[in-house]
């Protein structure tokens, strides 16, 4: 039976789709890097070069420059293309935007023409206030404020070289530089705003379309498993055929077993596709808070009517009836659905054993910690235990002893707590039975 994808690989899965939308991002950057650095050059090639305004000493500072810039911004593109980039190499590009963008204001600093009246005059810092947009793209908050900062902080060098080599020509004082600054702060407070705002827009898409490549693949699944339903149905039609037509012959006895054994499959068949769907269309929904108590009892009166012969401890009773008073309450997927579909599972599992023997006595706790915002959930029972090879570690293996048994439930509702931010250990403790302990975030 294949397996549908692990609810662990969601959130892996979304970010994978941040970081493709990153690099998408960052090879605009650098594509449009490139072509406004060609153009400067261009520009400044046309204008003279060497002959033009500064001289050779400014060619030699605005070449290298230029032609580093695009060097880089090839190579960043290349690398964006290849999906590359994580989170230090955007606040590294970043960093160099800022760094490119004020070495270049440089040779207006150092060499200017007669008419100069400082760089704050010039149209030049807007620059600056361009680049903190341009973070945005890259959609990494982190990258937007320290370019912002940058940003900042090379202007400021930039305004003091300016200040102290100009000091009788520029016009401008503290009043125009703290506005200046001001626009460049509010751009790149602006940015990271936008950056938060298009990270949290990716993920949700990004979670979306990762819930609907998973319901693709598992309609492709039962797609595929519709054959194998096609032939047990078909075989137990045969059978029953065989058998109304000679329902004494020697041969009834086979093929009523075998009748048996076809409906038994188609049985299993059945009830795995049902704890798949249900798991899948618990996991689509959001995490919502959920009172512990009160769904525990709820779910034990439930699996106790089918159990009458199993005995259910609430270890510390006053402790869960305060906690279900207190509203102490967890965030699972699906909600009050979700927990209870992860206590029934963990309920029934324990009463059912491996198959052939089963638990008398079942024991619950519930141990919240305000601390560490968690609440750690325990199942405990005298049961036979978990048998080898359904345990990897702590972790439930796919697999059952059931002669009924699809062997997905475990998986299933280690999926469904993994998703919501929990963990899920199984283990055979030393007094004998098996545990099962679910960790789950508080709402709170």
């Amino acid at each position: 039976m294949p397996e549908s994808p692990r609810p662990l690989a969601l959130e892996q899965m979304a970010q994978r789709v941040l970081s493709d939308a990153s690099n998408e991002g960052e090879a605009l950057v650098s594509g449009g890097r490139i072509v406004f650095c060609a153009l400067i050059l261009t520009r400044f090639l046309a204008l003279g070069g060497a002959h033009a305004e500064g001289g050779a000493a400014a060619a030699w500072l605005q070449l290298p420059l230029l032609l580093g810039s695009i060097a880089a911004s090839v190579m960043a593109l290349w690398a964006a293309r290849r999906r590359m980039f994580g989170a230090k190499l955007l606040v590294a590009s970043t960093v160099l935007d800022a760094v490119f963008a004020h070495a270049s204001l440089l040779s207006t600093v150092l060499w200017h023409g007669p008419h100069y009246t400082g760089l704050l005059r010039m149209p030049d810092p807007a620059a600056a206030i361009a680049v903190a947009f341009i973070t945005a793209l890259r959609l990494s908050p982190s990258a937007a404020w320290i370019g912002t900062a940058a940003n900042l902080l090379l202007m400021a060098g930039l305004t003091a070289v300016d200040l102290h080599v100009n000091a009788g020509q520029s016009t401008y004082g503290a009043k125009e530089l703290m506005l200046l600054f001001i626009f460049i702060g509010s751009a790149g407070v602006f940015a990271s705003v936008i950056c938060g705002i298009a990270r949290r827009l990716v993920l949700e898409a990004g979670t979306a379309s990762v819930h609907m490549e998973r319901a693709r693949t598992n309609l492709r699944a039962l797609l595929r498993e519709h054959h194998d339903v096609r032939t047990l149905l078909s075989a137990a039609r045969l059978r029953a055929d065989l058998l109304l037509r000679e329902p004494l012959s020697a041969s009834a006895p086979g093929h009523a077993s075998a009748l048996v054994e076809d409906l038994g499959e188609l049985s299993s068949f059945i009830e795995s596709v049902k704890a798949r769907t249900l798991s899948e269309l618990t996991v689509i929904e959001d995490a919502t808070a959920v009172n512990v108590g009160a769904t525990l009892r709820r779910a034990m009166e439930v699996v106790q009517a089918r159990f009458a012969r199993v005995r259910f401890e609430l270890e510390g009773t006053a402790g869960l009836a305060r906690a279900a008073a207190n509203d102490v309450s967890v965030r699972i997927v699906g909600g009050e659905r979700g927990l209870t579909h992860v206590v029934t599972n963990l309920f029934v599992n324990a009463c059912e054993g491996d198959g052939r023997q089963g638990a008398r006595t079942v024991r619950i706790s519930v141990e919240p910690n305000p601390a560490l915002h968690r609440v750690l959930l325990s199942v405990s029972d005298d049961g036979p235990g978990f048998r080898p090879g359904l345990l990897e570690g702590e972790r439930p293996r796919a697999g059952t002893t059931k002669p009924e048994g699809a062997g997905l439930g475990m998986l299933l509702v280690s999926g469904l707590v993994e998703a919501s931010g929990g963990t899920l250990r199984a283990c055979n403790p030393p007094e004998g039975g098996a545990r099962v302990e679910v960790t789950l975030p508080t709402s709170g």
